[in-house]
């Protein structure tokens, strides 16, 4: 082929393209999906829907009654503060998906 380009990973020793472009399952799938889309967005949602002072009361109400009040099982990580924790962990949004 005539002025064909060569992938910048041509002169990369052992380097597959593929393998370089695949997804970060943690921060891509788990925290981009869960915490940084769904959460944002109902957060979002419960705003514009019943204003910030109602839409905090739900929130709470979600934390305190639901999250916090999920009994034990094996396999499933309780959270007795609800999910009001100031820095979240690959294991804390996992944890939360299955709640």
């Amino acid at each position: 082929l005539l002025n064909s380009k060569q992938p910048f990973t041509h002169g990369f020793p052992r380097a597959d393209i593929h393998e370089l472009l695949s997804s970060d399952l943690l921060h891509q799938v788990i925290k981009g999906t869960f915490k940084d889309h769904i959460v944002t967005w109902i957060n979002e949602y419960l705003v514009l829907e019943h204003g910030e002072k109602r839409a905090l009361e739900i929130i709470q109400d979600i934390d305190r009654s639901r999250l916090s009040a999920v009994p034990e099982f094996p396999g499933l990580r309780r959270f007795p503060d609800g999910r009001d924790f100031h820095q979240w962990t690959g294991d804390d949004s996992k944890a939360l998906m299955k709640v």
